[in-house]
């Protein structure tokens, strides 16, 4: 089902005052987490998506917007509105997967004061991305998902200070819709408003003009092991994180850094790439969205006059394994309640990727199955942590004397799709004296 979510913002702001909002679901996408793969096509947007995205990936809620590659990116946001207005897209499919391009916001194409205006656009994409997670429209109170927005706030709330901005951009009512859709707890903003001007640095003394301006400073190349490595946020989602040391050099200003998977580059230009700003002799850090293939990553130093270093510092990293498959799994015919009525009790430990997203289980009669189901139900493929134990129990299989002819089989399923070889068991009957623990998969 396609739905087109519009929402226009004004330049007037209306005196209504802040109440207890109740937020409004437009369709119930999931209950068990969720993870959305997104791509920016609209760089003069960068911080304005970033703000979105990070709102909601600290709200509390079990949600998570992870940059992907475009082709592979399950929503695109993209600058092709006039004026302050946003529109969102979904499709949402019957088999509950979501595939690449299902998703499209639209952003407002940048015109005027850029600076000014990334406060306001930061606000549309938070409200958008709420669109996409499956919240509509609501009017009874504060809430950033208003149907109207102003400039500086949504139209039931207060508007922000004098040289402030609404840096909270969800409200607690906009979180708690999205936690009944996904699970998790309500984590409200720890500040509404921040200043939108922040003091200048001192600059620095001015250099001599007589002798000849060389180049910045080469970064000071770390070894491959501790200048690149993998590391997995506190929500759990996998990046690169990339880590140098700035030269000495006074006329340092910002760090480049791009990544190829043909070769180390020798230029930045036409690559994926970000810029941080730099403090000479300090260690620098950025991180890029884990990928499957192969990359050379590269650092620039840069002065203010925009001028690169002579030679970047590379290094190499590996894509990540395949999954391993889960440990110790087992699969015990337990009674389900006092009448006697059987099912299979499933236990295993799982792989210790920080990669894994979910597990995908199977049954077959007389062998043990080879494959997983083309389209697991929700069910059969629960969420799944890194090198923790779970349980899972088969209410849908009421085997009775033929528990033993049935085989069962695991799989690990990483944020890329790839499974694991099948760990497998034959069923056992549990004894008499064991407590069986009941869980509900």
């Amino acid at each position: 089902m396609t739905r087109k979510l519009p929402i226009a913002l004004t330049l007037l702001a209306l005196a209504v005052p802040a109440g207890a909002a109740a937020y409004e679901i437009n369709e119930k996408v999931s209950s068990d987490g969720r993870v959305v793969t997104y791509y920016n096509a609209a760089p003069e947007h960068d911080w304005a998506v970033e703000q979105g995205v990070r709102a909601w990936n600290e709200s509390g809620a079990d949600v998570e917007f992870v940059e992907a590659p475009r082709r592979e990116a399950e929503l695109a946001l993209v600058a092709e509105t006039q004026g302050l207005k946003g529109h969102a897209r979904s499709t949402h499919r019957g088999d509950g997967v979501q595939r690449p391009g299902d998703g499209r916001i639209s952003l407002p194409v940048a015109s005027g004061d850029a600076r000014e205006q990334r406060f306001s656009v930061a606000l549309i994409a938070a409200h958008e991305l709420g669109h996409i997670l499956g919240l509509d429209h609501e009017d009874s109170g504060c809430a950033t998902m208003n149907a109207t927005i102003t400039a500086a706030a949504p139209i039931r709330c207060e508007q922000p200070p004098a040289k402030q901005w609404r840096c909270g951009l969800l409200e607690e009512d906009d979180i708690r819709g999205v936690v009944e859709l996904y699970g998790g707890r309500v984590d409200p903003p720890r500040r509404r408003y921040c200043p939108k001007v922040r003091p200048k640095p001192k600059p620095p003394p001015p250099l001599p003009l007589d002798p000849p301006t060389p180049a910045p400073a080469d970064p000071v190349a770390l070894t491959p092991a501790d200048a690149i490595e993998v590391t997995s946020d506190p929500g759990g989602s996998s990046r690169v994180l990339v880590r140098w040391r700035n030269g000495e050099s006074e006329r340092i200003r910002s760090v480049v850094v791009a990544r190829s998977r043909v070769s180390c580059p020798s230029e930045p230009d036409g690559l994926e790439r970000k810029t941080v700003d730099a403090v000479p002799g300090q260690q620098g850090t950025v991180t890029f969205p884990l990928e499957l293939e192969s990359a050379c990553y590269a650092v620039w130093s840069r002065d203010r006059k925009g001028t690169l270093s002579r030679r970047p510092a590379t290094a190499w990293l590996d894509g990540p394994a395949s999954p391993d498959a889960p440990r110790s799994f087992e699969a015990t015919l337990a009674p389900s309640h006092p009448l006697g009525d059987s099912a299979i009790s499933l236990r295993w430990r799982n792989a210790e990727a920080s990669t894994l997203r979910k597990v995908v289980i199977a049954r077959a009669k007389g062998r043990c199955p080879t494959r997983p189901p083309r389209r697991p139900r929700s069910w059969d493929a629960p969420a799944a942590a890194a090198d923790a134990f779970q349980k899972h129990r088969d209410l849908r299989f009421y085997p009775g004397a033929d528990a033993e002819g049935h085989c069962y089989a695991v799989w690990s399923r990483d944020r890329f799709g790839r499974l694991s070889r099948p760990a497998t068991a034959w069923p056992k009957v549990a004894a008499p004296e064991e407590e069986v623990i009941v869980l509900a998969g």
